[in-house]
């Protein structure tokens, strides 16, 4: 017996020194919680989204935190002492929709007091008949810890069922719980409801569900001790048993799966001092609708519960946005400009190329538009950047913001219009160089934010390694220009010099283009000589340009060596019909102009280059009968500036210029006559009956350009 009260005493007397301290630190501890608060919204004005009017127990406020750096924040505050009871739910007009995809962001604090912390949070989806003013049903009794603020009370009561217990749990209800104190003890008079859990933890449930409350049997006896709750989705530390209270806020990240009917929270996922992100610890639950929303009203309320016992502790909640109020996505992406790429994380980037930083917002939808948007740019370090940086919104409208307004390494962009889906975008865009290294340095990732009252997006870049720059020198070794007789095959020599022991083949390559193309990449010798053939299907008559640079794999680049190549052409007839006719007409005694039959074809082909010119030259002999009577008339040469009689003398009847794009130099002469244009034959009053044949010699000639 003297044991017993010993022991007792002990307790005692430790629980009264703890509590003397505690109460002393909760308050620096509740001031350090608002002073370091991260970026949030505004919670009960100007349009309330959460309400601390609940039941008069809930001792749940909302308050202004004191970061300067997170300006028109609100945090619910759900309890600041012992012995409290704190519930804040979300407002008839801002649900939950069970219907579609949601997500909720939010940031949670439990205080510092570590193993000590009493007793936790939980984050509540429910349609309990009492709306905002639901809790658990304590009766008479104080408020009992190890409920949340949500579980069924089993505590100071004998243990009844398990089906006893739910009926006094908050009905209808999904809870995700935050539990600073593992409850593992269970007699007669406490349910024990963390049995077999050794820290603290965060495990979800249905707390109005009797199968939520499983129980627990002694040895040889069926006679329930106590209960113990079916904890879904746990996440634990036995590394770090206070992981929950030490005094550092916890992102928390809820993804609703419409379609999967699933529930995936990720905790930690978030730096709570850069707010970059993180890996944090993900689970995914299966969340039943029937449960939660027995008259299938595709909607469900949510909110925030908090109890504490025998010591304080200061449970706090942040929202970065609530479910379907403004829905938006916010991203930042960095372009080398120099090498013409999107730098992904852990990607490189070379001493001094052009980058371009551009971030992103889209607005997706909600039922506000995303309006008075302030944004707290941090720009990647490594980087010189230029003077202004530019704000595009959807609309059209354009501002610039001076890069010397950023203050504490951010840069503070005030978006002129809002978000909606009239003006669904935004974009803030920086060019610069990076800077100049000698060794290899890494570039961290920084987050910067896009805030307004009703919704917080971040952006985060990449983490990069900035490269030494490496100064090659290319030289062609071949002869330059390169001069070659008609469509030959040729081959191009050079050296590269500069490149470092980290820098050699194959990661030192030639990158050649031949008239704009890309071709394949030529893989240098030891010692950078590298060798380019060039096939006779790969140039064009006349002129070609071919350039030549040397790039490692770093992205260094040596400057572009042109090399021009010229194909000697020739001027020839591609195509000439053989026998070519005339139409066979009636001599009425009058002059008369005939028209053409058969199929004639006359295409000439000149290779020698755009720009050449050449003319086509015709002649004829007379046109005779087999017994030597002679026509009396000739062929003609019709344009649509007169005719042109084609006799015995070699006689100029067209001039073109040569464009190679037009079928590599071909013209079809035929192609460009009518009817009544072109080589015809003229007959005069006097000729006589008979059939007549003769000779056309057709001739080219280089014309003067």
């Amino acid at each position: 017996m003297f044991r017993r009260w010993l022991d007792a005493g002990l307790i005692l007397l430790a629980l009264t020194c703890w509590s003397g301290v505690v109460t002393a630190h909760a308050a620096s501890d509740a001031a350090h919680a608002l002073a370091t608060a991260p970026q949030g919204i505004l919670l009960s004005k100007p349009n309330a989204i959460l309400t601390v009017a609940t039941t008069s127990k809930s001792s749940a406020t909302v308050v202004n935190t004191t970061n300067p750096a997170a300006p028109g924040t609100q945090a619910a505050v759900v309890t600041n002492n012992a012995g409290q009871f704190g519930s804040t739910w979300s407002t008839d007009d801002n649900s939950f929709d069970l219907t579609h995809n949601e997500q909720l962001s939010l940031w949670l604090y439990f205080g510092d007091q570590g193993n000590a912390a009493t007793d936790g949070m939980a984050v509540v989806l429910q349609n309990d008949s009492r709306g905002v003013h639901a809790m658990p049903d304590w009766g008479n009794a104080p408020v009992s810890a190890e409920t949340l603020g949500v579980w069924g009370v089993a505590a100071g009561t004998a243990v009844g069922s398990a089906k006893d217990i739910a009926a006094t749990a908050i009905q209808n209800s999904w809870a995700l719980e935050f539990d600073t104190n593992f409850n593992d003890k269970a007699t007669r008079l406490t349910t024990g409801l963390d049995a077999g859990r050794t820290t603290a933890h965060i495990a979800s449930g249905y707390p109005g569900l009797a199968t939520s409350y499983l129980p627990l049997l002694p040895p040889a006896t069926n006679a329930p001790t106590g209960y113990r709750l079916r904890h879904s989705g746990v996440i634990s530390d036995a590394t770090q048993p206070n992981f929950l209270a030490n005094g550092a806020w916890h992102h928390l990240t809820l993804t609703w799966n419409a379609t999967a009917q699933t529930m995936t929270y990720a905790f930690n996922d978030k730096n709570p001092v850069t707010e970059t992100p993180e890996p944090g610890t993900r689970r995914t639950v299966a969340v039943d609708p029937k449960r939660i929303d027995p008259d299938h009203t595709g909607r469900v309320r949510w909110g925030f519960t908090g109890t504490t016992g025998t010591h304080a502790e200061d449970n706090l909640v942040v929202l970065e946005n609530a479910p379907g109020l403004v829905t938006a996505q916010t991203s930042a992406q960095l372009t080398d400009l120099t090498q013409d790429k999107i730098v992904d994380h852990d990607d490189e980037v070379v001493s001094r190329d052009k980058v371009q930083l551009t971030y992103h917002l889209n607005y997706q939808g909600g039922r506000r538009v995303w309006s008075a948007i302030g944004g707290q740019l941090r720009l990647p370090a490594g980087i010189a950047y230029a003077k202004r940086a530019t704000v595009t919104m959807a609309n059209g409208q354009v501002t610039t913001v001076a890069l010397s307004a950023t203050r504490d390494g951010a840069l503070t962009v005030a978006f002129k219009s809002a978000l909606s889906r009239q003006n669904p975008s935004a974009t803030v865009q920086v060019t610069g160089r990076i800077l100049p290294v000698s060794t290899q340095q890494v570039v961290a990732s920084v987050t910067s934010i896009f805030a307004s009252s009703a919704f917080v997006g971040t952006a985060t870049t990449p983490t990069f390694r900035v490269m030494p720059a490496v100064k090659l020198d290319l030289a062609v070794t071949s002869a330059d220009p390169l001069v070659l007789p008609d469509l030959q095959k040729t081959t191009v020599t050079g050296k590269i010099g500069g490149f470092t022991r980290a820098n050699v083949p194959p990661a030192l390559c030639v990158t050649p283009k031949l008239n704009g193309a890309t071709l394949a990449r030529v893989t240098p010798q030891s010692d950078g000589t590298f060798t380019l053939s060039l096939a006779a299907s790969q140039l064009q008559p006349g002129a070609n340009v071919l350039k030549l640079t040397a790039v490692t794999a770093s992205g260094d680049v040596s400057k572009t060596v042109t090399v021009p190549i010229t194909v000697t052409g020739e001027l020839k007839f591609d195509t000439v019909s053989s026998e070519e006719g005339f139409q066979a007409s009636t001599l009425t005694g009058n002059s008369q102009l005939v028209g053409r039959t058969g199929d004639w074809r006359l295409v000439v082909q000149d290779t020698r280059g755009t720009g050449s010119r050449w003319t086509l030259n015709a002649q004829a002999t007379a046109l005779t009968t087999s017994d030597g009577q002679q026509l009396a008339g000739q062929p003609v040469y019709v344009t649509s500036h007169g005719s042109l009689p084609i006799g015995t003398t070699p006689t100029p009847v067209l001039t073109h210029v040569t464009d190679d794009s037009e079928d590599a130099g071909r013209f079809d002469v035929v192609g460009s006559w009518t009817p009544r244009t072109g080589m015809l034959l003229t007959v005069t009053d006097g000729s006589a009956i008979g059939h007549y044949s003769g000779t056309i010699v057709w001739t080219l000639s280089d014309a003067p350009s």
